[in-house]
């Protein structure tokens, strides 16, 4: 609370606004697809995976071109501006094709803007505040997520139940519309025009502050800074920092066949209300939010290594336990699939936190801008990657098999981190390297 405090400024309501409309979509567009257009896990994974892959495109180069324009304020405004546009679209279309394309829009502006917005905060601030600001940062668009599925659980029930179900979502859709415009309107007013300048980062730091409170969803994955990365210089990195991100590109190919199916598992294989369904959310979502304050300071004192490969097992073992109660057919009660979020929510929060300080610690210190960009990077991508696969798997064989293929590449992903052993403080220093991303 006392970083939030610290590093608030008045354009943070905006992002709060935003991240409380793409807090409620992210649950909506999954509901429009089962229950609208009566298609189920594969269509889902399609879409998942041309948003994920939007979302990677949309960070190199929305990026790019602020760095170009020399101006970070346009951006993020036009970002919030088209995050509207696209979810007029979204309550517009009557088509699955329509859905897909306006979907990807909406992807690639949203993350486009995660890509603008640290800098926008960091650049001429002192590099004493750059921690406080990001925390800040990630704090506030956490706080606009959550309080986005909280309003979608409260309000849909009620909406659908005085509406078809096609005209309320559209309804709600439409109402995140113009949310999202407000926000694009305040941001113009209160954000202060910031010159792009190349910036000197202590990335260890920067690395930590970056890598809270994101949640788990498929086409927001990719959330940092990687807009500056060219895959001709991945050479550059050690063999250590390649095998950390094949096992991160393992990593998130399991979290893919569990997250990017889950939305239509709870809707039509558990048959849980539009209501329910938000409320699982936001008690995964939950689950980030108290555990990340006890994953800082554990990465903070250890590195992460520990608590990386402890983030992974943990998550493996939930997924063999759901698996067997599906394979079983036991009747699943609603309220026990909420502590199992939280528990996911949690391990999210760990994983995601010492990763990110991992990139920057396996990394020579020349490198740890371009070891950072490419973590993230591989995070999009492989969710990109993974998305048909996974709708594919749970759609023909069952979700249970795609937990358990999940299990799969979370474990070798487990392996491949606990066999680098991270290099001690005293082996690699915390070095101010020079940076324009």
């Amino acid at each position: 609370m006392r970083m939030w405090l610290q590093g608030f400024q008045r354009w943070y309501i905006s992002l709060i606004l935003a991240n409380l409309v793409m807090g409620m979509s992210s649950v909506l567009i999954p509901l429009k697809i089962s229950l609208v257009f009566h298609l189920d896990a594969q269509q889902l994974g399609l879409a998942a995976a041309l948003g994920s892959l939007a979302a990677v495109v949309g960070s190199l180069i929305w990026g790019r071109l602020s760095d170009a324009a020399h101006r970070r304020k346009i951006f993020v405004i036009a970002s919030y501006a088209m995050v509207g546009l696209a979810h007029i679209g979204l309550a517009l279309t009557q088509s699955f094709a329509g859905l897909l394309i306006y979907n990807a829009a909406l992807s690639f502006f949203w993350v486009a803007n995660a890509s603008v917005a640290v800098l926008l905060v960091i650049e001429g601030a002192d590099q004493s505040l750059w921690e406080s600001r990001i925390g800040s940062l990630n704090q506030s668009g956490a706080f606009g997520w959550l309080s986005g599925l909280v309003l979608g659980g409260t309000i849909i029930g009620a909406v659908l139940a005085r509406t078809s179900v096609s005209t309320g979502i559209s309804l709600l859709l439409g109402l995140l519309a113009v949310i999202a415009f407000i926000a694009s309107g305040n941001a113009a007013v209160t954000i202060a025009p910031v010159v792009a300048t190349f910036t000197r980062r202590r990335f260890r730091g920067i690395a930590i502050a970056e890598g809270n409170l994101l949640p788990e969803a498929w086409k927001f994955s990719p959330l940092h800074l990687y807009h500056r990365l060219s895959p001709s210089r991945l050479r550059f990195l050690s063999r250590r920092v390649r095998v950390f991100l094949l096992s991160t590109f393992l990593a998130f190919t399991g979290i893919a066949f569990f997250a990017v199916p889950l939305p239509l598992v709870l809707s039509q294989e558990l048959g849980f209300s539009s209501t329910l369904v938000f409320f699982c959310y936001v008690a995964l979502h939950s689950g980030v939010v108290i555990t990340y304050p006890l994953a800082i300071r554990r990465v903070r004192r250890q590195g992460g290594e520990r608590a990386h490969v402890g983030a992974l097992l943990v998550r493996s073992a939930l997924f063999v336990g759901a698996a067997a109660i599906l394979w079983t057919g036991t009747h699943i009660v609603w309220w026990t699939v909420l502590p199992f979020m939280a528990l996911i929510g949690g391990t999210w929060a760990v994983f995601q936190l010492s990763g990110v300080a991992l990139a920057a610690r396996f990394a020579k210190p020349e490198n740890r801008g371009l070891a950072l960009g490419s973590y993230t990077a591989v995070a999009g991508i492989s969710t990109s990657a993974a998305g048909i696969c996974a709708g594919t798997v749970a759609r023909n064989v069952g979700y249970h098999v795609s937990l358990l293929v999940s299990v799969l590449f979370l474990v070798a992903a487990a392996i491949g981190i606990a066999l680098l052993r991270a290099p001690s403080e005293s082996e690699v220093p915390v070095a101010v390297v020079q940076s324009e991303d």
